[in-house]
């Protein structure tokens, strides 16, 4: 007999003594043919799909009937499992249909606990060894078994028919986990023109929830461009939107489908809002990004040809240089103002010759290191991790005695062969970094060399992303490098508006518009290029070299002037690195080391919290010296915060936070795949506000720097 209670099996079910302190395991997984079981497939509408017959029979014996036999035979993968292990079993296995025999204890609980752990589509059936009657169905129907049969039949095209359409059922995920990812808005409609289904792209192009739309007739006031259909007509391409007929369903159904923006309106610029949800600022916004806002939502409400204009106006409007004029309609057939072109508008006309990435070239070049420059153990020690984010600038400051600057400079050059990119020698290369080094301000807490070391770092370090590297090429590289080293050069430890309001020559200068950062790069080609300092790093250069490297490093330096820092923040928001021409290439590298350098000028709330709050204390401390400057020469207070007396430094941290560095490391960091570092602020962010409640004037007179 197939029922053995107590007994244990094995595979050509034999009996022997049950090992009750084992688990239970599956008694029997049988298999169809191989033919049938692995070239067995279903043709789905378009969709091919595998025949994944498996079964699981729960029971007390062996299983062997010829109710298995049949179902072997018909090419199912059938597993006997005791009761106790059936849940297990089905958890595991994922069958199209569970078989329970009636013989085991309980077998309605049985039944529930297979519902628990199964899928919707899994048919329950019970097995027994004569039919059933009526109110016994009934009863079992409740404990969600709803068909019979016996162990002794032959007739599984039942079976069949289930496991085909379950598998069918089984693909269905896919394809709406692909609806809901498409940018295309799709809306699918029964016999009756009820809705049915929306996709995600739908409710952002309507403005609907998929829940209010779904069992709602169709609506014009929804698609007012929609199309009806009419007839035979298969495509309509009058419109945004187009209809589709379903062959697969007797034409019962209707989809909508809002049509692929050819003219690449999703593809205008990277939408990163410069609302953070944590900022307490997020009110700040470029007009700019309010502007290409605004078009965007009217863009989506409009049809036809407005719709068109508009998002020509919208590629406008993201061009980064908004006022340039574009001049194209003499360029080639009048000599005469093509050349007042190239003379007095476009200044710069770089090559149009193809530029290596900073992946392409490095990886070429960082096999070979050369030969190492000597420094003492402890320096050597320090620099041991300078291209790590937790790398320790104050501490290379210390053993190197102040010349930060100069050894993780000469460090990071080597690495990334900057000799090689401008044919300089290292030494060559060595004398600059010290003449650079030596113009900076000793005397500064903050802005001095150890700050320009510390940049530099970050820039190396961000240089490395090879989510960055990708889109930068190799010049840009190396000019932020040499960007990073000068963009303080020089500075007198006050800010902008001091030397306004004090009338400096260098505001007076440069016309009281980013004087320092004017300043800081001036000086560094001043310095750089003077006959009797020998210090020219750029002599082997061409002259189109030499335009486009000092282009691209003054360019950089000007983008860490905070006053400008939403300008370049809505500039890199507004790129698009994706399927772009190579002269866009070239822009979007640029604008990638524009905000690196950016980031990197103010990423210490993003260190490590030691370094984070000895960086603080120091730009405080400067802070601190200018503002009681600025009262003892009865000039206007540029930060009255920053009063020693009164100043609550946690606070001024959380602010400078909540106004720059969050936004521009949550667009970053999410741009270059560095998410780590965003955490860490939002980490800093918390100890600084923790802090707040306990911080008093007196500890601002003795502050670790």
């Amino acid at each position: 007999m197939r029922w053995c209670c107590g007994g244990s099996y094995s595979e050509n079910g034999s009996g022997g003594s049950r090992n009750t302190q084992q688990q239970p395991t599956p008694l029997l997984t049988t298999a169809g043919t191989a033919a049938q079981v692995s070239t067995t497939h279903d043709t789905f509408g378009p969709m091919q799909v595998k025949m994944h017959k498996t079964a699981v029979i729960v029971t007390g014996g062996t299983g062997e009937s010829v109710l298995l036999d049949s179902l072997r035979s018909s090419g199912w993968n059938c597993t006997v499992s005791f009761p106790t292990q059936a849940t297990s079993d089905i958890e595991s296995i994922c069958p199209l249909a569970v078989f329970i025999d009636l013989r085991v204890p309980h077998p309605s609980q049985v039944a529930k606990d297979v519902s628990s752990v199964s899928t919707e589509e899994v048919l329950i059936a019970s097995i027994a060894e004569k039919h059933i009657s009526e109110k016994r169905r009934r009863a079992l129907a409740q404990s969600n078994i709803i068909h019979h049969v016996t162990w002794n039949t032959r007739d599984v095209s039942l079976f069949d028919y289930v496991g085909r359409l379950a598998n069918r059922i089984r693909a269905l995920p896919a394809l709406f986990t692909v609806l809901d990812e498409t940018d295309q808005a799709v809306e699918v409609c029964d016999e009756h023109r009820v809705v049915q289904y929306v996709n995600r792209a739908y409710e952002n192009v309507t403005g609907c929830i998929r829940s209010e739309v779904i069992g709602q007739p169709e609506s014009e006031m929804r698609r007012k461009s929609l199309p009806r259909a009419r007839g035979e007509e298969e495509r309509r391409r009058s419109s945004d939107w187009k209809f589709i007929r379903v062959p697969f369903a007797n034409n019962s159904q209707f989809v909508y489908m809002k049509r692929s923006n050819t003219t690449g309106e999703a593809a205008i610029f990277r939408d990163v809002s410069l609302k953070s949800l944590k900022s307490q600022t997020g009110g700040i916004e470029a007009p700019i990004s309010e502007v290409l806002t605004m078009l965007r939502d009217v863009s989506c409400r409009v049809d036809g040809e407005p719709a068109q204009t508009i998002k020509d106006a919208m590629k406008v409007l993201s061009s980064h240089e908004l006022y340039a004029p574009s001049i194209n309609r003499f360029r080639d057939a009048d000599r005469i103002a093509t050349q007042y072109y190239d003379g007095l508008i476009r200044l710069h006309h770089p090559a149009r010759q193809r530029k290596r990435s900073v992946v392409d070239a490095h990886r070429e070049k960082r096999g070979s290191h050369g030969e190492r420059r000597r420094v003492s153990a402890d320096v050597k020690n320090a620099l041991e991790n300078d291209n790590c984010w937790k790398f320790d600038i104050l501490h290379l400051e210390k053993v190197s005695d102040h010349h930060a600057l100069s050894q993780v400079g000469m460090k990071v050059f080597e690495r990334w062969k900057v000799c090689e990119v401008l044919g300089c020698s290292d030494d060559l290369l060595n004398r600059w970094i010290l003449s650079i080094e030596a113009h900076y301000h000793a005397g500064n807490t903050y802005h001095n060399a150890t700050h320009a070391a510390d940049v530099l770092q970050a820039t190396s370090f961000f240089l490395d992303s090879p989510s960055v590297a990708i889109h930068v090429n190799e010049s840009h590289a190396v000019a932020a490098l040499l960007a990073a080293a000068v963009h303080d050069l020089d500075h007198p430890g006050r800010g902008n508006a001091y030397l306004i309001n004090t009338r400096q020559s260098l505001a007076i200068l440069y016309n009281d518009n980013s004087i320092l950062e004017n300043h800081h790069i001036a000086l560094a080609f001043q310095l750089t290029l003077q006959h009797n300092a020998n210090v020219n790093i750029f002599s082997n250069l061409s002259r189109e070299e030499f335009i486009q490297m000092r282009h691209a490093m003054v360019e950089m330096v000007l983008a860490t002037d905070i006053s400008r820092h939403f300008e370049y923040l809505a500039k890199f928001n507004k790129m698009h690195v994706t399927d772009v021409a190579e002269e866009q290439r070239d822009t979007n590298s640029l604008t990638i080391c524009d905000m690196l350098v950016k980031c990197a000028d103010i990423s210490n709330p993003a260190r490590e919290w030691g370094l984070c709050q000895r960086w603080a204390h120091r730009i405080v401390e400067e802070y601190f010296e200018q503002t009681r400057e600025e009262k003892e020469k009865g000039l206007p207070v540029t930060m009255e915060v920053f009063d020693r007396n009164t100043c609550n430094v946690p606070i001024t941290q959380c602010g400078f936070i909540d106004m720059f560095a969050r936004e521009a490391f949550a667009t970053f960091t999410e741009f270059a795949k560095l998410g780590e570092l965003s955490e860490q602020l939002e980490s800093n962010y918390e100890k600084w506000k923790l802090m707040t409640s306990q911080w008093t004037p007196t500890h601002n007179t003795n502050l670790v720097l």
